[in-house]
């Protein structure tokens, strides 16, 4: 079973506990998700703070067609397609800025440990923002294409064409860079 859905059915029910391990397992990979949709980690850090706070206020049912995580960013990429339209622009963070908000908040240093991730995470900025969005869900939190798709509001089929293309158009940037076939 989902666990994702049975903690947050045991915390509707009234357990904190099941909160406290909802945030613990869902609060880094969300951040670092809306991070790549907003452009900045403050904005993303308050935006999964606004998808936990409308899991605490309104209690919203899972139908459970989804994983829970699946559903959950979902919601959490709602508000932030909300939120820049609300700022009515898409402002996109350098490599530079994203070094300076990793060392600041350690919170990507974790994820970026090695000069290969720190090329492989700078050649991501070179692609589309949907690619960048669904090699994110796909390869770093590790969700299924069908996931994605739902997450995306795009088709399965379209999701699994944008990673193909996705992924040749990075391992030809990383072979520029002098790494080959490492996966």
């Amino acid at each position: 079973m989902d666990q994702g859905k049975e903690q947050y059915e045991k915390y509707k029910k009234g357990d904190n506990a099941a909160l406290e391990w909802l945030v613990g397992e869902y609060r880094r990979g969300l951040i670092l998700y809306l991070n790549g949709i907003v452009g900045d980690m403050n904005d993303a850090e308050d935006l999964c703070e606004d998808t936990f706070f409308r899991l605490i206020t309104r209690k919203p049912d899972f139908d459970g067609r989804s994983s829970f995580k699946t559903w959950f960013y979902r919601i959490g990429r709602s508000l932030a397609i909300d939120h820049l339209r609300h700022k009515n622009h898409l402002p996109r963070a350098s490599m530079a800025d994203a070094e300076a908000e990793a060392d600041r908040f350690s919170l990507e240093g974790q994820y970026i440990k090695t000069e290969r991730e720190r090329v492989l995470m700078s050649k991501l900025q070179n692609l589309t923002e949907l690619d960048r969005e669904l090699i994110w869900l796909t390869y770093f939190e590790g969700l299924t294409a069908e996931e994605a798709a739902r997450i995306t509001n795009k088709t399965e089929r379209s999701v699994n064409k944008a990673l193909s293309r996705a992924r040749k158009d990075l391992k030809m940037m990383m072979e520029r860079e002098g790494y080959g076939n490492e996966d």
